[in-house]
């Protein structure tokens, strides 16, 4: 039996650690610090390792002896898990917490994408909020406004019609941030977005499928930016072509940056784009799998997981090939809204403010043959074991089929045998892309992306 230990809490880290048990009967994972709400064979949660404290897992590690981390949390990476465990001879996957700084810092990794040629949005750097709207009001664009560090619901980018618009954000940001204020301020790009995800060995990579996130709240992509409320996969526009594009213009010139850079960096890439008229733009560099994209792209990969990281480990990922299943997947995010939206008082769920937690969640139990999946979020076990909500984005309810159409009436269909005080979603991801062509139907999986 071998065991390995993943570092994070999230539906992300749920479908990592499914990912693992799943292509490998002979693995047990640790995870850290999980969801003891969780029941799933081989899947143990360790509640006592925390996020920002790499000595809570040294301690655990120093009990329960494992073949390697695998570290994706954003937080765990800045501070420094990968550092610390590695200098204490552990075998670690994840980005440095030098490297973590890409996503960390949107300066930093927009001025990375410009230092090595990644195509990205014309933008500017601020520390003083009347420097930046000068900055606004001179631009002959739209702008987006965006704070420099990592926020705690993902709403840290304001999208702006308007100057004015941009300008009022600027000073939210330096009310909220004071003599700390740290911005970008960027153009506004038009097209699709698009999610990029590479799998790194410090030397080569492995392309994964692409996805579509849905990130606005609310319907009909209203509302503000938030971690995420739901992803489609492969993404509608991919095409032999795109992904081409995609290696040429993105991945292989991050590669050979973190190369220029001396950067140590295994595990995980998240090159967020924009697919538009002049091509592929950088919107964000993310050093983890993206979360809600990895519930819909890592159910439908088929290789053996433990050794694709053994084979990262070796930095042997030139020899390797991605085998997916070639299904079309839609994830859909339930999230703690408000109890009572008729009561003034009440507070008015995620991620608009304040939201109740401890809430019961009804309806968890997977059925037989059921072409959908649950990755587990902000869900922990009450004193009787039963599950109750604990957070904002709550679960993460998957559907599979052989068009969008399909995937999107399996997921919807599973949601309504959920139930929790508060519950709420979005009714529409995937929606407008219902007519698409139908994903390969073969039963058996298919090589669905190689390294080149």
């Amino acid at each position: 039996m071998t065991h390995v230990l993943v570092i994070d809490g999230t539906g992300r880290g749920h479908a990592i650690c499914d990912l693992f048990v799943r292509t490998n009967p002979s693995v047990t994972v640790y995870y850290g610090p999980g969801c003891d709400a969780l029941t799933a064979d081989r899947i143990v949660s360790v509640p006592r390792i925390r996020l920002d404290d790499p000595s809570t897992a040294l301690d655990f590690l120093a009990e329960h002896p494992v073949e390697f981390v695998f570290v994706s949390h954003v937080d765990a990476l800045c501070a420094g898990y990968t550092d610390v465990l590695s200098a204490h001879g552990h075998q670690v996957i994840g980005p440095s917490a030098a490297a973590a700084r890409l996503e960390a810092s949107k300066e930093r990794g927009k001025r990375f994408c410009t230092d090595h040629g990644l195509p990205t949005a014309e933008y500017a750097a601020f520390t003083d909020a009347p420097a930046a709207k000068a900055y606004v009001r001179q631009r002959p664009y739209a702008c987006v406004v965006k704070t420099d560090g990592l926020t705690p619901d993902g709403d840290g980018s304001v999208v702006c019609d308007t100057a004015a618009e941009a300008e009022t954000a600027v000073d939210a940001f330096a009310s909220a941030q004071g003599a700390d204020l740290q911005l970008v301020v960027e153009e506004r790009l038009y097209g699709r977005e698009i999610s990029v995800f590479a799998l790194l060995d410090g030397a080569d990579y492995l392309l994964f499928p692409t996805a579509l996130d849905f990130k606005r709240t609310l319907e009909g992509d209203a509302g503000k930016n938030c971690d995420g409320m739901g992803s489609l996969a492969p993404h509608p526009q991919s095409s032999p072509a795109l992904l081409e594009q995609i290696r040429r213009d993105l991945v292989e010139p991050f590669l050979r940056g973190i190369a220029a850079e001396g950067l140590s960096y295994t595990g995980f890439v998240y090159i967020g784009a924009m697919i538009t008229d002049s091509g592929l733009k950088v919107i964000e560099i993310n050093t983890r799998f993206g979360d809600s994209e990895a519930e819909a792209v890592l159910p439908g990969v088929h290789n053996d997981f433990t050794e694709l990281c053994r084979a990262v480990l070796r930095r042997e990922l030139d020899r390797s090939l991605l085998v997916t299943d070639g299904l079309a997947r839609c994830s859909v995010a339930l999230t703690q809204g408000c109890l009572d939206p008729a009561d003034p008082t009440a507070t008015p769920g995620w991620p608009f403010g304040a939201f109740a937690t401890g809430q019961p969640v009804l309806g968890l139990a997977q059925f037989p043959r059921d072409a959908t999946r649950l990755f587990y979020a902000n869900l922990r076990a009450d004193s009787d074991g039963r599950p109750v909500t604990s957070g904002g984005r709550v679960l993460h309810v998957v559907g599979v089929g052989r068009t969008i159409t399909e995937a999107r009436a399996q997921a919807y269909r599973r949601i309504g045998g959920i139930s929790f005080p508060g519950m709420r979603h979005r009714t529409d991801i995937g929606a407008a892309f219902e007519a698409g062509s139908p994903f390969p139907t073969s039963a058996a999986p298919a090589v669905a992306e190689t390294r080149r």
